[in-house]
């Protein structure tokens, strides 16, 4: 949907580079301490993934939201908005009492994070969806982000035990509130206000113009990130006898490698380009799961889960660019994608949780293997039939 083009004063994509970071040092330190906060929740995988389900759940509710507001307000007000309700929230969460005031935390902060999320893909999209290698760079920020994360977590695990990823997110949260001072006085691509346009608009415009299955496969990519973030170190350090130093070890390298190859898929210019590099990503993807779950050896599940992050970590943001391409002002659109992108993250987290709690954690790794193998089934079914200009 085309709407007002911002021509009044340069734009600028820094704020939400730092946005990508900041998201990423959340996430790294998150993914390094679930082990801990499953033992606080004292309801082993299952708790763990109930509570994480619940919050993604309102979260891919919220998305939609976020991407109707940043066509309605601009990409610029949103952003402060869904950072100055997160932030706080990350803040206090930082305190909250184990183990029902912890569940109760995540729900809320993992809820309130997803706007944060859409609204940053939705102007760095607006701005670089013709250029997927580009897309893909600033992408590749929450992965640096995330490694960052990760390694100061699991120094301060050794350091000061449980509590540090509680000190994390209340740093995170301080952090928070200064980016949003800074997206207040910086002008974003589709940073002005745009047309009014209900929250059901992006579902239409996927429906419009076939890219059903194109949310599908996001949705499954979303959700093998998600359970990989979520159970891969556990998976390392519980059921391949593997340390807190080598789990954390484990995560960053996954992370710097993601980075890595999100950098190096910056060259992609074409479509066709990008679309060949999914494919790839997810067969490395399945690859790495397939390793991590069944070779119970800590060098190999170690390089299973870091070729399952660095190959799942070009699906986001190639697909973001073969919807936005040619759309000016993508936000109904990207937050309908992104809803179902978080759809896939609750499915992947409470799933998984599920699955092992009754036959054990490297099942529900394989069944993550399964679902990236059907991403490119799904956009060979879409890709096949050409392309559809945007309305």
């Amino acid at each position: 949907m085309a709407g007002r083009t911002d021509v009044s004063q340069p734009t600028t994509l820094r704020p939400v580079a730092a946005t990508f970071v900041l998201i990423g040092l959340f996430v790294g330190a998150w993914s390094v301490s679930i082990p801990e906060v499953e033992r606080a929740l004292d309801g082993g995988p299952g708790r763990l993934g109930l509570a994480l389900s619940i919050a993604l759940g309102l979260a891919a509710l919220f998305n939609s939201w976020g991407g109707a507001l940043a066509e309605r307000v601009g990409t610029s007000r949103a952003l402060m908005v869904t950072l100055l309700v997160w932030s706080p929230a990350a803040f206090l969460g930082a305190f909250a009492p184990a183990p029902w005031g912890l569940a109760l935390a995540i729900v809320l902060v993992y809820a309130v994070f997803g706007p944060v999320d859409v609204v940053a893909n939705v102007a760095a999209t607006a701005e670089l969806a013709d250029r997927p290698g580009r897309l893909v760079r600033i992408h590749a920020l929450f992965n640096g982000g995330g490694a960052v994360g990760a390694a100061v977590a699991g120094v301060m695990l050794v350091a000061i035990g449980a509590w540090s990823w509680r000190l994390a997110w209340a740093v995170l949260g301080v952090l928070g509130v200064a980016l949003a001072w800074w997206v207040r006085r910086t002008p974003l691509p589709a940073g002005r206000a745009g047309e009014h346009v209900p929250v059901s608009e992006g579902v239409r415009i996927l429906h419009r113009e076939g890219l059903i299955p194109v949310a599908l496969a996001f949705g499954l990519g979303a959700m093998v990130e998600g359970g990989i973030t979520t159970w891969g170190v556990l998976q390392l350090r519980e059921q391949a006898g593997a340390g807190v130093l080598v789990g954390a070890g484990s995560a960053v390298l996954g992370y710097a490698i993601a980075f890595c190859t999100r950098l190096s898929a910056s060259g992609v210019q074409t479509e066709r380009g990008a679309r060949r590099a999914v494919v790839a990503g997810a067969v490395i993807a399945g690859v790495g799961l397939v390793l991590l779950a069944a070779v119970p050896v800590t060098a190999v599940a170690a390089t299973g889960l870091v070729c399952a992050a660095a190959g799942v970590s070009v699906c986001w943001p190639l697909l973001m660019s073969d919807v936005g391409r040619g759309r000016e002002r993508p936000g109904a659109l990207v937050g309908a994608l992104s809803a179902v992108g978080y759809v896939g993250l609750v499915v992947g987290p409470g799933l998984i949780g599920l699955v092992a709690g009754w036959f054990g954690l490297p099942v529900g790794i394989w069944l993550l293997a399964a679902a990236i193998a059907a991403v490119p089934v799904l956009l060979w079914s879409r890709w096949r039939t050409g392309s559809r200009t945007p309305q």
